[in-house]
């Protein structure tokens, strides 16, 4: 039963390349958890139906949203073609923009966002509008359904990587709520646990056998989900208890993976052979031919696997091959075979034929990387034992990538469950109706407050020692006071530290804590090059009492796939509750 007791859940998954959204009622999860009412989407130009769409947004000339997905990529095209795209925005697979961003300077509530041809528009009203689109046909789709359903019954999940920082998670957060979604409505899915829900509670036979299905989730059985999407590949690593809930044995990891590094290989490729001049006038002059020209080498990516033997042919619109020559004055064929790839690849009018080894080297940066990783994540003491990799993701549908993971483990069960590129947004819906499910998580930083503490000359700088006249005693400035370790196992909602702190001055009515992370396990001082200010919260602390002595407990509750904040003032048992906000530029 969902613990929100709301008669819905409903899923967006947003992602790099491809988004959709999926639903279902409490009565329906409670009979059939599998039971999840996904839309279809259609390419008008190409009469293509999907379950996701393309993560595509297009504003008109006055910054208004105009379309979405398949839609906003066939009006734009249209657009170019008649050569009246120059003042709209269109943007395509953003969403990777906001990874990777650390430290000062890094993701802000105000930050741009770049289109195809370079024109900004702030990321969070391009983000925000992505996520009202999805909610909108949604609740439309709901309406035509006559199932009476309102928005107060409706909780909602948005799924992220579970690679992504605190501030990534906070600024799709708030993105949901510019959609029109209430914050208590709202839960945020890390997609790599959402897809291990969602094999969880496949049938047997469909994890591949009897024997595969049944010692992958059995009590006591370990097992690696390699999430590979558009973006990132996203791993996590889980045990099943004994009450079939899941813990989290290594903090999630993995990388800018995806399926767009092999799309990015491509157009590298492209690059070294016409150069980045030619490339970037095509993308503004040729809109049109330059996203038809990704939509075709998608297509062709699907079918190459390890035993190809043939060339790949595909299309190549033929403004690239002119454009080109008129830039250049040079033959494009004499220019081919100046570089690398002469005798790989042949261009002739609009076609483009490669040699079956060339096209699958667009996907060794992506691949090797993956496999690495996870060799490195089964090394981990934490992850013996670990015997099944179950493959998810619409980049895990690659049967290239299916090969090399099965050569690159052969001792262990690899396993790809139907509809791979869906299970992220059906298990998100599943995590929506059960997030208890996932009992323990793994903390990817060091999480501590920043504080002053009696100076202690064993452990000290000289440099950072100050006198307190109220007390009579010597602080040292700036310590960071550590509440949790990085790689602590995190229970959901159990308070992992409890810590008291007083105020400096008997005159103070309230104290500011200032939160702080690291990447090392240990550190002493909160301005070290490895520590990040993530945030801040006040609490008063009424006159009265014993002057200084006027204590406040702070509890850092994790385990959620966000982080709580509590603060009890002793005297009073006042209690304060805070989100940390991590997209102040503090």
């Amino acid at each position: 039963m969902a613990s929100s007791g709301r008669l819905l859940v409903a899923a967006i998954d947003f992602g790099t390349t491809y988004s959709g959204y999926a639903f279902s009622f409490r009565h329906e999860f409670e009979t059939d958890p599998l039971k999840v009412s996904a839309s279809t989407w259609t390419a008008g130009s190409r009469a293509l139906v999907s379950l996701k769409t393309p993560t595509t947004v297009l504003l008109d000339k006055d910054k208004n949203f105009h379309s979405f997905g398949y839609e906003a990529e066939d009006y734009y095209s249209q657009l170019a073609e008649d050569d009246d795209h120059g003042d709209w925005y269109y943007f395509r697979r953003f969403k990777m923009m906001l990874y990777g961003k650390e430290g000062k300077g890094g993701l802000t509530r105000n930050i741009p966002l770049k289109d195809i041809r370079d024109k900004e528009l702030p990321a969070l009203k391009v983000f925000s509008e992505a996520i009202k689109y999805l909610k909108g046909h949604l609740l439309k789709a709901l309406e035509k359904r006559a199932t009476d359903v309102k928005d107060t019954d409706i909780e909602w999940v948005l799924t992220v990587p579970a690679i992504w920082n605190d501030p990534a998670k906070q600024f799709m957060r708030e993105a949901a709520e510019v959609a029109g979604i209430k914050s208590d409505q709202l839960t945020i899915a890390l997609e790599p646990e959402a897809a291990s829900l969602y094999c969880k509670h496949l049938p047997v036979e469909k994890m591949g056998g009897s024997e595969q299905g049944f010692t992958c989730f059995s009590k006591g059985s370990k097992y690696l989900v390699l999430d590979a999407g558009g973006g990132t590949v996203d791993i996590t690593v889980h045990e099943v208890q004994s009450d079939g809930s899941l813990k989290e044995l290594d903090k999630a990891s993995g990388g800018s993976w995806g399926g767009t590094k092999v799309d990015e290989s491509f157009r590298q490729m492209l690059v070294k052979i016409v150069g980045n001049d030619v490339m970037q006038e095509f993308c503004k002059e040729s809109t049109s031919d330059f996203v038809d020209m990704f939509r075709e080498f998608e297509t062709k990516k699907r079918t190459v696997d390890q035993t190809t033997k043939n060339k790949v042919t595909m299309k190549i619109p033929i403004a690239l091959k002119e454009l080109f020559e008129e830039m250049t004055k040079e033959d494009l064929n004499e220019t081919i075979e100046q570089t690398n790839f002469s005798g790989k690849l042949v261009w002739s009018g609009d076609k483009l034929r490669i040699q079956p080894e060339t096209f699958r080297q667009l996907f060794s940066a992506a691949i090797d990387s993956t496999i690495e990783h996870v060799l490195n994540l089964l090394a981990q003491k934490s992850c013996e034992c670990t015997t099944t990799i179950i493959m998810v993701g619409g980049f895990s549908e690659s049967p290239l990538m299916q090969a090399r993971v099965k050569e690159g483990f052969p001792k262990m069960r690899v396993i790809i469950p139907p509809d791979a590129g869906l299970a992220v947004l059906k298990g998100a819906v599943i995590f929506g109706h059960s997030p208890r499910a996932i009992k323990a998580r793994r903390a990817k930083l060091t999480y501590g407050i920043g504080s002053n503490t009696t100076f202690d000359p064993k452990i000290h700088p000289e440099s950072r020692k100050f006198y307190n006249d109220e007390d009579k005693t010597y602080y040292c400035r700036n310590t960071f006071s550590k509440h949790v370790t990085k790689g602590d196992l995190l229970e959901i909602d159990v308070a992992q530290s409890d810590q008291p702190y007083s105020p400096m001055s008997a005159s103070q009515t309230s104290i500011v804590f200032p939160f702080f992370v690291s990447t090392d396990a240990n550190p002493k001082f909160v301005d070290e090059k490895n520590c990040e200010k993530i945030g801040k919260m006040s609490v008063d602390i009424p006159k009265g009492g014993d002057g200084r002595n006027r204590s406040v407990r702070v509890r850092l509750i994790f385990g959620g796939t966000e982080i709580k904040v509590e603060a009890t003032e002793e005297r009073t048992k006042k209690v304060t509750e805070a989100k940390l906000n991590y997209l102040d530029d503090n």
